[in-house]
């Protein structure tokens, strides 16, 4: 946040105008002449309007996306490189292909293998410490949604509908299919059957109950989920 104490006469003026200029742009006033005004004033204050619009949209919510979405790749990565060590060690020594973790517990590996031996381990360890981040954060910024989903499930419903605060104006039927889009689109294209839930599915309760309970579970799951979004986001701003 700028602050007026440490600011020369100009850099005030340009602050001053930034506050002028934000007020005005959500007025339906026209009547304001920048004529007056020095434009290297205009400039400045346009670059002030800007930092502070970033610095507004910066929520803890968005860090929380951004960890999901690097344990994602994390995941990615991991199995990639786990499948090409276990193939390359198979083809370098002759022998079957054994699980990872069996392989990588060997102190005999053909010395060419080594580098990707420590690239998956260093993986792996982000994965531990990214989860860890997201276990101990997430329920700080929407626990009534950690309790329900649980912290990654939350953390990833809130990633595809874009933040916290859009999650808790959806409703519950739009939150079922998120992360189903492209079976959306392929019915409405094509006529194929609707989907009944998208990441949703990744819930216990979800993949426990029968085929038709299915959807039934996911409808209940994404109504209890838009209550939640909606206590977490609104609660503070109503005390």
């Amino acid at each position: 946040m700028l602050t007026t104490n440490s600011l020369s006469g100009e850099e005030k003026d340009s602050l001053r105008l930034s506050r002028i200029l934000e007020e005005y742009s959500g007025s339906n006033k026209r009547d304001f002449n920048f004529k007056d005004i020095p434009l290297a004033n205009i400039r400045e204050a346009s670059i002030i309007q800007a930092k502070n619009a970033i610095q507004k949209s910066l929520t803890p919510d968005k860090n929380l996306i951004q960890s999901i979405e690097a344990l994602d790749d994390a995941h990615t990565t991991f199995n990639l490189m786990s499948e090409r060590f276990t193939t390359w060690h198979s083809q370098l020594t002759g022998s079957p292909r054994y699980r990872l973790e069996k392989i990588l517990q060997k102190t005999d590996l053909p010395l060419q293998m080594m580098p990707l031996k420590e690239y998956i381990l260093s993986t792996k360890d982000l994965i531990s410490q990214l989860s860890s981040y997201l276990d101990s954060e997430s329920p700080k910024i929407f626990s009534n949604l950690v309790d329900i989903l649980g912290t990654q499930l939350a953390v990833r419903i809130v990633s595809l509908a874009g933040d916290l605060s859009k999650l808790a104006r959806m409703p519950a039927s739009t939150i079922q299919l998120l992360g189903a889009e492209k079976a959306l689109f392929r019915h409405m294209a094509d006529g194929s059957p609707p989907p009944k839930h998208g990441v949703l599915y990744q819930h216990p309760k979800v993949k426990k109950a029968n085929g038709k309970d299915k959807g039934r579970t996911s409808r209940k799951l994404a109504g209890k989920a838009a209550i939640a979004s909606k206590l977490d986001y609104y609660g503070d701003k109503n005390e």
